[in-house]
């Protein structure tokens, strides 16, 4: 190896970035368990699998810290002996620990799609997808404990014996870990796609599911990182694709709570209407142009993404307004029926239905 600068080091970037990443996924999984506190809903498989997923990640994150302590994000030859053999050891634990938590983390977000989109083919996607997520944890965590024979070389690289390609399994272990990804992301969008509503309308619901969308770019981004791994010089060119890691399992925590905070945004969201109507009343000509836009398009409602999904179209105003709603069982990527009104038309959701009055 090369002579190295015994002060670069990249730690405290590593750190910062493990523990913002870590304390994020705690804060939305925390407001996720409030919507459902608020809106009465009992925790689904969904939410105590994510639950265990965001566990994983605390332990994940806690690990990352460890090896960080003994030496990650420094040169390999700067490293004391003692502590490089403990970094080693830390590293061969985080593999097999991180692909378990990324493998919960997408069963958690494919439990929701099966109570939110009770229908057929989001169905068998859905057990297609998780038997593959299953096979690929399982194959991968055998693949990371028993890369080495005997398996103690892996973590002391003096042992006689033989490993496999490292780089090679990481590379192979990236691939269909940012594939499934997108595939998950994409396995409602036809549904949505499908509704008999405006394009603007389709596109709002399908940017709520989009908000996953990160950890596909964590997933690709680590993945890219893998490329700069150095058998030679593990602690320093191994550390961002590790961090990114923990990036991703926390991102994902964070993208399968955000659709169930939706409730939360509505609460926010009539507080602040009630206070621009209060703050309206007093500005005559801006009561005037409200009521006029009232008059002309009715009610607005507001895009909330869970339990059901419900197309509502309010005519008219006044006592002999109508509202015609339209559940998740009347709604197909191929469904005949076609929404009409004259006003406003917006996708929303009603938290307080259970999910088996729309399942087909």
């Amino acid at each position: 190896m090369a002579d190295t600068d015994a002060n670069q080091s990249t730690q405290h970037r590593q750190r910062v970035t493990t523990i913002v990443v870590t304390v994020l996924a705690i804060v939305f999984l925390c407001l996720r368990l409030l919507a459902r506190h608020v809106k009465k809903v009992n925790l689904g498989a969904d939410d105590w699998t994510l639950i265990v997923g965001l566990l994983f990640v605390l332990v994940v994150a806690a690990v990352n810290l460890a090896c960080v302590q003994y030496g990650m994000g420094k040169h390999t030859d700067t490293i004391p002996l003692s502590d490089e053999l403990t970094y080693f050891k830390l590293l061969y634990v985080f593999e097999p620990i991180y692909i378990t938590t990324a493998g919960i983390i997408k069963l958690s977000v494919l439990l929701m799609y099966y109570r939110i989109f009770p229908v057929r083919y989001v169905k068998i996607g859905g057990y297609i997808l998780g038997a593959l997520t299953l096979a690929w944890v399982i194959a991968i965590d055998l693949l990371a404990i028993f890369q080495c024979n005997p398996v103690s070389k892996a973590f002391n690289r003096t042992l006689p014996g033989q490993c496999i390609n490292l780089k090679g399994a990481l590379i192979g272990n990236g691939a269909p870990n940012f594939i499934t990804d997108i595939f998950i992301l994409a396995l409602p969008a036809r549904l949505i796609w499908g509704l008999q509503a405006s394009m603007w309308q389709r596109v709002s619901v399908i940017c709520v599911f989009l908000t996953g969308s990160f950890v596909v770019f964590a997933s690709i981004y680590r993945f890219s990182l893998i490329f700069k791994f150095d058998i030679t010089d593990i602690a320093w060119t191994l550390a961002d694709a590790q961090t990114w890691c923990v990036v991703e399992v926390a991102a994902g925590v964070i993208s399968a709570c955000l659709p169930t905070t939706a409730p939360l945004v509505r609460i926010c969201t009539r507080r602040l209407v009630s206070t621009a109507r209060t703050f309206s009343k007093s500005n005559p000509t801006q009561s005037e142009s409200t009521a006029l836009s009232r008059g002309n398009a009715g009610a607005a409602r507001s895009i909330n993404v869970e339990e059901s999904i419900t197309v509502e179209t309010e005519v008219g105003n006044g006592p002999r307004a109508s509202v015609a709603s339209y559940t998740l069982s009347e709604m197909s990527p191929r469904g005949s029926s076609h929404l009409k009104g004259k006003g406003w038309t917006m996708i929303s959701t009603d938290c307080d239905h259970d999910s088996d009055s729309v399942r087909n």
